[in-house]
């Protein structure tokens, strides 16, 4: 998860068309509005918090990014994530 300078770890637990539900990997408590990078499917969401409950979050999707193609540069950043956590799993 991303909110300008700041990043936290998290797991996502559940997807659906219109929202996300994660488990924060620490304690921290992330804004309510923030940018979810999706590394499995290549995807950055513009998300807000929809209800909190100990480490859980369940965010409301509100836009999506590619990150596989070109992306705007409002996903530049999570985009960079991304692209470096493939070359660390990448064995070629």
């Amino acid at each position: 998860m991303l909110c300008g300078a700041f990043a936290w770890d998290c797991v996502i637990r559940d997807v659906s068309s219109q929202g996300v539900k994660i488990q924060m990997l620490a304690g921290a408590t992330p804004p309510d509005q923030m940018q979810l990078v999706d590394i499995a499917e290549g995807q950055a969401h513009d998300v807000v918090v929809a209800w909190r409950r100990d480490r859980e979050l369940g965010l409301r999707i509100l836009r999506t990014y590619d990150l596989r193609g070109l992306a705007p540069a409002a996903a530049g950043v999570a985009r960079r994530i991304w692209r470096a956590s493939r070359s660390e799993t990448d064995p070629g």
